[in-house]
């Protein structure tokens, strides 16, 4: 299939329901809409993800589509066919790979999961959805990551935190993750934290969003014990954070979607895998790090381990992430 761009006027996109996912397919998006400037755009995005487009003004509309909602179920999936109908969409990209697009009338209803299912298993999800957007027709012309940051946005962080700052370097810790497995021991970001205190005189901002997040980055901060750390659990929107970032000199994260907002703003990063696979999730670009441990196993994101107990992030050292840190920050 190729797209005529001149035969089109209107365009849905259904997006990814996690923040991640929707970060890693923003290039993709990105490269869309340069190849139809003159289209209306509405995109559906999971809540989780909403935050990853809402104040971006490349997008006409934006909905939640809430899969274990409103539109769950047999009956769900017909509300949402009956909104794509009467939208009269010219093209239809469900980046789900679902078949609803076939019963929406749209003039163009590709089957994304078609397009993906002969790439590598191991390719990054970001170029997965380059290349299947490429197999339509569609030049590819930009390969970054979107998060877009109001500027407002970034003059308001860069007053709140200068003080704190003070020309330093700001290094942000993310402990927590949705999967406790893919989690970094706490002990190992107190242990980083108190060596780039010590040797590069940096400043450690802690952030968490769900409560269980933000319990994991107050124990980092209780350990750290330093009056150059920032408690910043909890209370840094997205597009904050997303401003935050763009100041910072460094991102250390387990595999999460901020994780993915670091690769957008640019931070240079170090990401920690344990059972999910770096080469398919991992960050994207030339100014970033993976540490992983060295199993046979790994990378699994399995509901079981042969193990029994999921340690593969313990095995992470110290050592290893901070020669990581060091790498880009030098």
């Amino acid at each position: 299939m190729r797209i005529d761009q001149n035969r089109i006027e209107r365009v849905l996109v259904i997006g990814l329901s996690c923040l991640g996912d929707m970060v890693m397919a923003s290039a993709a998006l990105w490269n869309l809409r340069l190849f139809l400037p003159k289209a209306e755009f509405t995109l559906w995005v999971g809540p989780r993800a909403i935050a990853a487009l809402s104040e971006d003004p490349m997008w006409d509309k934006i909905r939640v589509y809430d899969r274990g909602g409103e539109f769950s179920g047999f009956k769900g999936r017909l509300r949402a066919i009956k909104l794509m109908r009467q939208g009269k969409y010219d093209l239809i990209v469900d980046l789900r790979a679902t078949v609803m697009p076939l019963f929406s009338g749209a003039r163009y209803a590709p089957l994304w999961g078609l397009r993906e299912v002969f790439l590598p298993k191991t390719l990054h999800e970001a170029e997965r959805t380059l290349q299947a957007l490429a197999s339509l027709g569609i030049p590819i012309r930009i390969r970054q990551l979107r998060f877009f940051v109001p500027f407002e946005t970034k003059e308001m962080v860069k007053t709140k935190y200068k003080d704190e700052l003070k020309d330093r370097k700001l290094v942000i810790f993310n402990p927590g993750a949705n999967w406790p497995p893919k989690r970094w021991p706490v002990e190992g970001f107190v242990s980083l934290g108190r060596r780039l205190i010590s040797e590069f005189g940096a400043v450690i901002g802690v952030i968490g969003y769900s409560e269980e997040e933000r319990a994991l980055g107050m124990e980092v901060l209780k350990g750290l014990q330093e009056i150059d750390a920032l408690d910043l659990t909890g209370k840094v929107p997205l597009t904050e954070l997303g401003a935050l970032l763009g100041m910072a000199s460094l991102f250390v994260t387990n595999d999460t979607g901020t994780l993915h907002i670091g690769s957008a703003v640019g931070v240079p990063v170090v990401g920690l895998y344990g059972p999910s696979s770096p080469e398919r999730y991992g960050p994207w670009g030339t100014r970033h790090r993976v540490v992983a441990p060295s199993l046979p196993c790994a990378p699994c994101v399995g509901k079981e381990c042969v193990y029994g107990d999921f340690a593969c992030m313990s095995k992470i050292g110290v050592d290893e992430v901070f020669s990581a840190c060091a790498e880009l920050l030098a």
